[in-house]
């Protein structure tokens, strides 16, 4: 087939057109169209076999819904809505032209349900492992965009959705014993791992009614990204054990995968929902649109001075000892491997 006949195959199952799109697939950059008024939001992000999936775990299918999404995440964490994609894509001798028409199906179904269009992209040999690059092109009126930077003292923290479930979702896959059988017990627990759900409008409400000071969304762990918040804002945070909202196939299955059930709601990673802050004057408003909101909002902790850190506590108290802060590329630093 071929790079060419390839990307001809991909482009005739992804590509829509749009109004907005001047010119798309086919030329050195493709060109949109961005209203006035508006500010244009671009995030990029590599998922490598082996680091970020594994194929004995999922479809090809699957794999090309969560690539997607997890992209789109990005988007809506800033308020946003995702407008194009570009898809980068290393694909090793191993896999058929089966494998990628499925997972060109994944990526068009989240693409068509979140209303964002391809526009381009590349297509390369890799001579081991599947890679899969995604760079997402979304917009936000200016005035909505909602950073990282700027959580205050007393602001009150948020997250949208259940914590850990995709984290024992994985830990169930990697269970060797596990049978189609017990898999389909834990079906609901998997699919939060397989097939995360970008909070769009979600995050999309939530920045046009000014209700969030900052934003972030939960890919490497709640404290992990949490910390992201608290560095950039330069404050420290409080999370109450009790508040932390789980789902009750998380509650009556954690402790037959794992002895601390907590760490993995707090650090686990890749559950894809929002953690926001919020300014006390605006708790009134956020109420009022919560039963609009596609998910659950659960209220779990509050903002405070910088010198605090972020500390985990129980209802009387107690502080619980977060033993990792969640998924960390590079644990070790390039000083403590290399030499200059």
């Amino acid at each position: 087939m071929g790079e060419f006949g390839l990307i001809e195959r991909i482009k005739s199952k992804l590509s829509l057109p749009h109004k907005d799109i001047i010119k798309g697939i086919g030329d050195d950059a493709c060109v949109t169209d961005i209203q006035k008024g508006k500010a244009l939001l671009s995030t990029t992000d590599t998922l490598i076999e082996g680091v970020h999936f594994d194929l004995r775990f999922t479809s090809a299918y699957n794999l090309g819904k969560k690539s997607l999404a997890v992209n789109i995440s990005d988007i809506a964490a800033m308020g946003g809505v995702p407008r194009f994609f570009l898809i980068s894509l290393g694909i090793p001798p191993k896999l058929s032209v089966e494998f990628i028409d499925e997972f060109t199906s994944g990526i068009f179904d989240v693409s068509h349900s979140c209303q964002t269009h391809i526009v381009g992209g590349d297509t390369s040999f890799s001579p081991d492992r599947f890679f899969i690059n995604i760079t997402i092109l979304g917009e936000a009126f200016k005035g909505d965009v909602i950073c990282r930077d700027n959580a205050h003292v007393a602001d009150q923290i948020f997250v949208t959705g259940n914590l850990g479930d995709s984290a024992l979702g994985l830990k169930i896959l990697m269970d060797r014993n596990c049978t189609s059988k017990v898999e389909e017990i834990f079906k609901e627990l998997i699919e939060k791992h397989l097939c995360p759900t970008p909070r769009v409008s979600e995050g999309k409400l939530i920045a046009k009614n000014r209700i969030a000071t900052a934003m972030i969304d939960i890919s490497d762990g709640l404290i992990s990204d949490l910390e992201h918040i608290c560095n950039q804002s330069k404050v420290g945070a409080k999370i109450w054990i009790e508040n932390l909202p789980l789902s009750d196939a998380f509650q009556k299955y954690s402790l037959k995968f794992t002895d601390t059930p907590i760490d993995m709601s707090l650090c686990g990673g890749e559950d894809y929902e929002l953690l926001f802050t919020v300014d006390r004057r605006k708790m009134d408003l956020l109420r009022k649109i919560m039963p609009i909101l596609k998910t659950k909002v659960t209220h779990i902790g509050e903002i405070v001075e910088q010198k605090n850190g972020i500390t985990v506590l129980h209802r009387n108290g107690q502080v619980y000892p977060v033993k990792r802060k969640g998924f960390d590329h590079f644990p070790i630093t390039f000083k403590d491997q290399v030499s200059f």
